[in-house]
């Protein structure tokens, strides 16, 4: 349960830095088209702390989206394989999104376009941490598995060469 918790807590963290490395990217873009439109790098197209003003929002993102999804996806399909886990999690992610932004449309009294334009951006910028997530709770879960089958008494791996069976001529338990 412990290592369960703390996979999906290292899968948050990641998702998180994808979130913040995708709005670094889009930082370069909106810098990129401040610079061709003559609109100088401080002006509102291309703020140098726009990256902060993403992180809050991708917490939030990760909090109400990634991490349901991922955890929605194992569940659902504990007995697949990885590949057909993040599907189901790529899945979820997309409908906890729409039902997000319909709420959201729903409440506010938005046009549908905006909100299907809003659903269409928001789902694109998710999905990558939801990948980042759900292949972090995996490398984890293999490599915790492969480090008990290797700390596991009396396996080959764990016995010291001086603990082997088999006696050495002229060692120790020679006559």
């Amino acid at each position: 349960m412990i290592g369960t918790l703390i996979r999906h807590v290292a899968g948050a963290v990641a998702a998180w830095l994808v979130y913040v490395a995708e709005g670094s990217f889009g930082l370069l873009a909106r810098l990129a088209l401040a610079l061709v439109a003559d609109a100088g790098p401080g002006e509102p197209p291309a703020r140098p702390f726009m990256v902060l003003d993403a992180a809050l929002p991708g917490a939030v993102l990760v909090l109400l989206v990634v991490v349901p999804a991922v955890v929605i996806g194992d569940v659902a399909l504990a007995r697949r394989g990885a590949f057909a886990r993040t599907l189901a999690a790529c899945g979820v992610a997309v409908f906890l999104v729409g039902q997000y932004v319909a709420g959201i449309a729903a409440v506010t009294g938005a046009v549908v376009a905006d909100a299907a334009l809003a659903w269409f951006l928001t789902t694109a910028v998710a999905l990558g941490p939801v990948v980042a997530h759900a292949a972090v709770v995996r490398v984890t879960r293999a490599a915790t598995g492969w480090l008990a089958r290797r700390s596991r008494p009396g396996s080959p791996v764990t016995l010291a060469p001086s603990a082997s069976p088999v006696a050495h001529p002229g060692g120790p338990e020679a006559p």
